[in-house]
């Protein structure tokens, strides 16, 4: 096996000063545009990967791992929910956190082209994405371990919950309260956990069930989709939403239209966020701190050991039935095992 490439060869490879590589190395903006793609070219053709790690002890900088957190925050909420007990749980393994907004695929490899190029973290956490076979070896041939929040991976810990069943249950709840025709509002189709919602739902509901997926996760993106839903087909009595801010929205547009909920039109919405209750909104609750708790311990523990072995874990769903559903003041909770 060839020696590492240092910062001395890319600077022979080059024709720069070794002080000029590391302006590069540090992004500083001292250095003009050609000579950087020469720098940069040099990097390329010599797969030259500087340790972040190290560097950050030659400069005097803490001597504390750092893990990358990918998150899609389209629904940020969610995420911020996941990311507080994640924060929290790698402060007390000493372990700093990086959260990255992921809004799209070039986004996510971006930041993982970065870390692999820099090695800028030790270790990554996935919220609700996926990698390839090839990125997920070459993560393990530099060493950087990987867990997953929602999205299971082969061979990787993941911590997920059955979002198929939710769907499901969702739209089963609706129906023992006396809805005869089922509407669904979706998110982004590159949410993959909405996605699995959707089809849970038209498991119970059927196919020709109507169905209108919302731009964004906001209480304007439901109230428009709901509007459409209705539009679409007026004999709706039950909407099923994949998220609580969407249903918040769907209950704005039901009021402007005058129909009485749950009268009318029954609601549900998913992961029981802050302030549902007060609302009075019947949901599906996902354990939200416990994902980010997890992936605080898996993660510090892969870091720490990374020849041990860390368990994938399936966590519980709840139905919790409020004002927004006819079966509410009958139902009692539920737990989906």
């Amino acid at each position: 096996m060839s020696a590492p490439q240092t910062i001395y060869d890319i600077a022979t490879r080059a024709g720069v000063g070794i002080a000029t590589v590391s302006r590069v190395l540090n992004g500083s903006s001292k250095v003009g545009p050609q000579t950087r793609r020469r720098v940069e070219l040099a990097m390329r053709e010599l797969d030259y990967r500087p340790n972040r790690a190290a560097r950050r002890l030659a400069t005097g900088g803490p001597n504390r791992p750092r893990v990358a957190a990918l998150m899609p925050f389209f629904s940020a909420s969610f995420y911020y929910a996941i990311s507080r007990p994640l924060a929290s749980g790698l402060s007390a393994a000493d372990i700093d956190l990086v959260l990255c907004n992921v809004a799209s695929r070039t986004d996510k490899q971006r930041f993982l082209d970065r870390i692999v190029a820099e090695r800028s973290a030790e270790g990554v956490v996935l919220g609700s994405m996926g990698i390839g076979p090839d990125r997920h070896a070459e993560l393990r041939r530099l060493g950087i371990p990987v867990v997953s929040i929602e999205f299971p991976l082969p061979g990787i810990p993941t911590v997920s919950v059955d979002n198929l069943k939710g769907g499901a249950l969702a739209a089963r709840h609706l129906v023992a309260g006396g809805a005869k025709r089922l509407g669904f509002i979706g998110g982004p189709v590159l949410a993959i956990p909405f996605r699995l919602r959707e089809d849970g739902f038209r498991s119970v509901a059927g196919d020709d069930a109507p169905i209108e997926r919302a731009a964004e996760v906001s209480p304007a993106a439901g109230a428009k989709a709901t509007a459409a839903l209705i539009q679409a087909d007026p004999t709706i009595d039950g909407v099923v939403c994949v998220n609580d801010l969407l249903a918040v929205g769907a209950l704005e547009e039901l009021a402007r239209r005058k129909r009485r909920v749950p009268e009318d039109v029954q609601v549900i919405g998913f992961d029981d966020l802050p302030l549902m209750d007060v609302l009075g909104l019947t949901t599906v609750r996902q354990p939200m701190s416990e994902f980010g708790d997890w992936a605080a311990r898996a993660i510090a523990a892969r870091i720490a050991q990374p020849s041990v072995a860390v368990a994938s874990q399936e966590l519980g769903l709840t139905l919790i039935p409020r004002r927004t559903s006819r079966t509410a003041a009958k139902t009692r909770k539920r737990q989906v095992r």
